[in-house]
């Protein structure tokens, strides 16, 4: 098997959406802006929720929402868009999603490179709660927390290491 279809292949649990974010990495963001109001990205009967349940294809009220999306291009697609939109509605929305690092995927490129103001790079391979995770994580390309918010003219980067994060919100 090539490099290319060894990056690309599905592994075992691809195609699960249960993969749960580590409480240092939720504490963490919640750090950055205070408060996180809403998960929008949880299960229908909201029990994985790590703030008030909200859904994709509910209207996204005022506030401060957390996303960790089911990680196929999509979905991921999806949630960039709503984010945007939920982002520019009002003054002080944000939507903040963790998500594997695909932002070399062209799909997502082209319909979602605009519509990012922040990404922080986190060193690392986060180890999401799931019963379906695996030493080393799930994602094969590290991941990225990606932040919706009319801050300024540039979009910005930064850098995390995961080691450093447990640490300080372990």
């Amino acid at each position: 098997m090539g490099r290319y279809e060894t990056m690309n292949s599905k592994t075992k649990f691809s195609d699960q959406v249960d993969f749960r974010t580590p409480t240092y990495l939720f504490k963490y963001i919640q750090s950055l802006f205070g408060r996180i109001d809403y998960d929008g990205a949880c299960f229908a009967d909201g029990s994985n929720a790590l703030a008030k349940p909200l859904r994709l294809e509910e209207k996204w009220p005022k506030g401060i929402i957390y996303s960790n999306p089911p990680f196929d291009d999509d979905s991921i697609i999806k949630w960039i868009k709503k984010g945007f939109e939920h982002s520019r509605a009002e003054e002080n929305n944000i939507h903040i999603m963790i998500i594997p690092n695909k932002l070399n995927h062209v799909k997502i490129q082209k319909e979602c490179s605009e519509l990012i103001d922040s990404i922080i790079f986190l060193g690392g391979r986060v180890n999401f709660k799931s019963q379906y995770s695996t030493k080393g994580g799930a994602s094969r390309n590290g991941s990225v927390i990606l932040i919706q918010e009319v801050k300024g003219l540039f979009q910005t980067f930064n850098f995390k290491l995961l080691s450093e994060l447990k640490e300080r919100f372990n």
